[in-house]
């Protein structure tokens, strides 16, 4: 089994013929990613203690980018993202950017097409501020947080210490490196250990079941938003034995959603907790028993002061972080959590300030307050209940609630991410203050207390002859579907239709059987709220192809085929 090479002599230890990565189904060797560093100390005005934002979305090319300023004795900024609002609050503080950031001046092409050219590399000094990753603190605002070399390879120590896993198992994730949690466990963890990994990574279930399928044996870098998504209509026993394990971080995974991604892919879901700030700190797995509670990582303790608890280890950023979680101490090296002390939240597995949304949105003009939270619908969404002022109060009379909606989260998109942008909007004379002059938690979450509606109305349903059936429906303006999509003017959503056709297909027919692609689909006219539409089913079990199609008075809305294996 390979030992683990620190990143700090990753260019002096790997040889040159060593693969790394897969782009494209092309194996990317060390060889390439030398040349590649080299080209970028040629190319960039780098000196020693420069600082310079990284943003790369092809994990390789970043990794060259991070080789080439070590070299060079500089530090990495790694940004969680590239928004307007990022670049403009780390450009007073960095030399320049590099990767894909609009204003990047220094170009270059693919790293295929780069010659290789003969460098001398030295070992990085384990005291190297080696990146600066960016969290939010308990105000709201960015806070920069420095990882030495140090701690980036005695942290992979404690991981490969934990979890020795084969070096022959290729990494898929849905995790981006520009976050640490994937810039360790899925880039460095990776190439220290000499473990292949996929360049790019993937969005969706069905994407990670294509690679998965290609490959031996393989590990999962996620999340808890991805892995209680999984598709269960794919063929996942066609994986049975390929999926070593699946590494899930960023929030807690609840016990059913971990079973159910473990026996979507027969393989135990490891959970790791920490932060940015502390880095891995401990890990579970609720596979075969519901463990509530968390084991420490080796090296590191746990102990209890009178300013909360605090941890301890190698990795650690300073001599001792204080944990801005509510702890249960179970045993010396076994804990509970009990919820965040502070207004940090994660959605979507992003990290996510509510005072920062909140001070956002009380810069407007319209705004006397506002409160951020977050309510679990379909799914964790954010969600704001703002006080008008006079000219709020105008706007809405003159245009509309969701008219208004749509202005302020215009106004976000420069400061958050599109998933963490709110999809739920109430706008109130007063915030719900209690008789205490406090703002219950229970009064904001009572403002978005509705019944989702999920299907139409069924007004009548007629069977034709043994393969065919048709139904009335009545398309209710409250559909769950319709909620941003679009905003000014909603429309039911294709997978909706297609979803719809699936169930009740499956009620009228009795058939069984996975989904397995979508044949001839074709979407020829909108479905507005409020309209009432007839869906034709026919059913072919020889072929075990369900054929839909959805008219009105208008015409045909859409039609095609769902093949089922």
């Amino acid at each position: 089994m390979k030992k683990l090479i620190p990143l700090s002599r990753w260019l002096l230890d790997v040889a040159d013929n060593q693969s790394i990565a897969i782009e494209n189904e092309t194996i990317i060797i060390k060889a390439q990613v030398s040349a590649k560093v080299a080209m970028w100390q040629t190319i960039l005005p780098l000196s020693p203690g420069q600082k310079w934002a990284v943003y790369h979305s092809d994990a390789i090319e970043f990794f060259t980018l991070l080789l080439a300023l070590w070299q060079s004795g500089c530090t990495a900024c790694v940004p969680g993202d590239n928004c307007t609002a990022t670049v403009e609050r780390l450009k007073t503080s960095v030399t320049g950017f590099l990767g894909e950031f609009e204003q990047v001046s220094y170009q270059y092409n693919s790293i295929k097409q780069v010659t290789n050219q003969p460098a001398s590399w030295v070992e990085i000094e384990r005291s190297f501020p080696a990146i600066e990753v960016y969290t939010s603190g308990s105000t709201g605002e960015p806070k920069p947080i420095k990882k030495t070399m140090a701690q980036i390879d005695d942290e992979l120590c404690c991981i490969e210490t934990l979890w020795p896993f084969s070096e022959r198992s290729i990494v898929l994730s849905t995790v981006t490196h520009q976050h640490l949690f994937g810039l360790t466990f899925r880039l460095f963890w990776s190439l220290a250990k000499g473990r292949l990994l996929l360049t790019k990574h993937s969005a969706f279930s069905e994407d990670i079941y294509h690679l998965a399928s290609q490959y031996d044996q393989f590990i999962l870098i996620s999340t808890p938003a991805h892995l209680k998504r999984l598709n269960h209509q794919l063929n996942w026993p066609h994986l049975q034995g390929k999926c070593e394990a699946a590494i899930s971080s960023a929030a807690p995974l609840q016990y059913e959603d971990s079973q159910y991604a473990a026996n979507l892919l027969h393989a135990p879901i490891l959970e790791i907790y920490g932060s940015s700030e502390t880095g891995a700190l401990a890990w579970r797995n609720q596979t075969k028993v519901k463990a509530d509670y968390w084991t420490l990582l080796p090296n590191v303790t746990l102990d209890e002061t009178d300013k909360g608890f605090i941890v301890k280890g190698p990795h650690i950023t300073t001599e001792y972080q204080t944990l801005s979680d509510n702890i249960e101490s179970l045993s010396a090296s076994n804990f509970r959590l009990h919820g965040r002390t502070d207004r940090i939240v994660k959605v979507e597995g992003k990290r996510l300030s509510l005072s920062k949304m909140e001070k956002c949105l009380e810069q407007s003009t319209w705004i006397t307050a506002a409160r951020a939270l977050v309510v679990t619908k379909k799914r964790e969404e954010v969600a704001i209940v703002a006080e008008l002022n006079n000219k709020g109060r105008a706007l809405v009379q003159q245009h509309s609630q969701k008219w208004l909606a749509a202005r302020l989260k215009e106004s976000l998109r420069t400061s958050f991410e599109l998933v963490l942008l709110p999809r739920r909007w109430r706008f109130v004379s007063t915030l719900p203050y209690n008789q205490q002059g406090k703002l219950p938690m229970e009064s904001l979450q009572a403002l978005f207390e509705t019944t989702e509606v999920k299907w139409p109305q069924e007004l009548a349903r007629t069977h034709i002859d043994d393969n065919t059936w048709r139904f009335s429906f009545y398309i209710p303006k409250e559909l769950i579907y319709f909620d941003g999509h679009f905003e000014a003017n909603p429309i039911l959503p294709g997978i909706a239709q297609t979803h719809w056709a699936q169930h009740y297909g499956k009620d009228v027919f009795a058939f069984e059987g996975l989904f397995c692609r979508l044949e001839a689909v074709k979407f020829q006219s909108v479905i507005f709220p409020d309209a009432e539409v007839e869906l034709e089913l026919e059913y072919d079990p020889i072929k075990r192809k369900l054929t839909f199609q959805y008219s009105s008075k208008k015409g045909v809305h859409s039609s095609g085929k769902i093949c089922f294996e």
